[in-house]
This record gives C-alpha cells, sequence and structure tokens, in this order.
C-alpha cells in the first residue's frame, strides 16, 4: 500500500521548511512508507506540507543529490530503488574515507573524547541483542561522529557527512541483516580494538580496523544472507515483472 499524500498534515513546521521537508521525505523514504519507484509529485506535496512549491523543489533536488530519489528528463520525481550493489559500493567508499579520518584523527582526539568513545562501545555491548539494534545503530553512528569531530579538515568532515547520508538510505537493510545470528560479534569486538588502537596512535593498526569494520560485514554469511533477503522482501512488482 502506498503512502497516502492526500492526508493533512498538521505539523508545525520550523524556519528551514526544504530542510525539514527533505527530513521528513526522507524517513518516510527510510521507512519504506514511500515506496520504490512511487512518483513524488511536487502540487501534492505542496498540498501535504501546506506549503509553496519552493521549498518542495529544494527538497527534491537535495534527496536526489543524497540518493533518495530520481529525476527524469521530463521532472518526473520517484523514489529511488534500493539495491545491494549500491550498499556494498558506499560501505567501499565509506571505507576508504574512514582509513584518512583515523590517519588524521588519531592525534587529535582528546582524554574526554577517548572515555567518551569507551562509554559508547560498553553500551553497545549492552544493545548487541537482537531485540536492541536499532538502539545499536544510533550509538554506532554516535561513535563514529565522535571521532569525525576530532578530524582537523573540514572538507572530509564534509564528504565523510554525505557518504552517511547515502548510507541512511540502507537503515532497516542493515539492521535486518545484523539480527541474523553471528552477523554482529566482530563489529562488537572492533569497537574496543579501535579504542586501543586510538590509545596508541597506531595509524597502521587503525586503518586495517576501520576498513574491516565497514567491509567486513559483507563477507559474513548470515549477514549477506540478511541483505538479500531484506532486498527480495522490499522487491516492487515492477522489478518482478522484469525478471
Amino acid at each position: 500500500m502506498e503512502f497516502d499524500l492526500n492526508q493533512k498534515f498538521n505539523y508545525p513546521l520550523p524556519r528551514t521548511l526544504s530542510d525539514f521537508i527533505y527530513n521528513h521525505l526522507k524517513e518516510l523514504i527510510i521507512n519504506n512508507k514511500l515506496k520504490a519507484n512511487q512518483r513524488l509529485n511536487e502540487i501534492e506535496l505542496a498540498k501535504y506540507f501546506n506549503v509553496s512549491r519552493t521549498p518542495i523543489r529544494e527538497a527534491i533536488l537535495k534527496l536526489e543529490a543524497t540518493g533518495f530519489v530520481t529525476i527524469d528528463s521530463r521532472r518526473h520525481v520517484k523514489v529511488k530503488e534500493a539495491s545491494e550493489k549500491e550498499l556494498r559500493e558506499i560501505l567501499q567508499v565509506l571505507g576508504a574515507l574512514d582509513r584518512l579520518v583515523m590517519e588524521l584523527a588519531v592525534n587529535s582526539l582528546t582524554p574526554k573524547q577517548i572515555a567518551k568513545l569507551e562509554r559508547l562501545a560498553d553500551k553497545m555491548l549492552k544493545k548487541s541483542k537482537i531485540e536492541s539494534i536499532e538502539r545499536y545503530f544510533e550509538l554506532n553512528e554516535e561513535f563514529h561522529n565522535e571521532i569525525l569531530k576530532a578530524v582537523p579538515n573540514k572538507f572530509l568532515q564534509e564528504i565523510v557527512q554525505y557518504v552517511n547520508e547515502k548510507l541512511k538510505r540502507y537503515t532497516y537493510a542493515r539492521i535486518h541483516a545484523f539480527k541474523k545470528p553471528g552477523a554482529l560479534q566482530d563489529s562488537l569486538l572492533e569497537h574496543h580494538q579501535i579504542i586501543e588502537a586510538l590509545k596508541k596512535k597506531d595509524k597502521a593498526k587503525l586503518q586495517q580496523l576501520i576498513y574491516g569494520h565497514r567491509i567486513a560485514p559483507l563477507s559474513v554469511p548470515s549477514y549477506s544472507a540478511g541483505l538479500k533477503e531484506y532486498f527480495a522482501s522490499n522487491e516492487t512488482k515492477e522489478e518482478k515483472k522484469t525478471r
């Protein structure tokens, strides 16, 4: 069942309308309420949010830039299909970027930040049960963002944040995969290993750990099977017809 944009939207709007609309539509896509290949109409969206078409257009352009929608030559907007291939490509890029993040952050992290990383890693161990995977993901994002904050290079920070925004499209695919038995074990241990390498300022070890931390789960049979299961269950009717 497609998300109904004819219902009235009655939440308070902040000052930056386009950012609010972008975030709201993004969450609907992430949560699969707006389905792959579903058309988004500017006029309908403007009525739904009770705004002019300008902030809608701005939000749509940002959604396109971050990989949530596509715009064809006739300006038709559709929710972009998610794919396992794209997820793997995003993680490969993020793994490579994280190597540079570690190289630059290792000499900038303060004892206070290291202590926060340790607290986050401990919390993740407690939230690693299947029923707490969503919270684990939130803590994991906070862990990596804390390291990113220490990077003395704003341009790199912006690039990583941009790629992370694309990765959010796959939040529930990754959660589904990590719920499979054995899929999360190595990642849990790696957080503490990363912290120890940061303390020792071991750049070579850090680069090895962080790339593996991003990419290795894709090689875990249960994780890979979980991804395939997720994408198969969310395959649209249009996709099935083209098989």
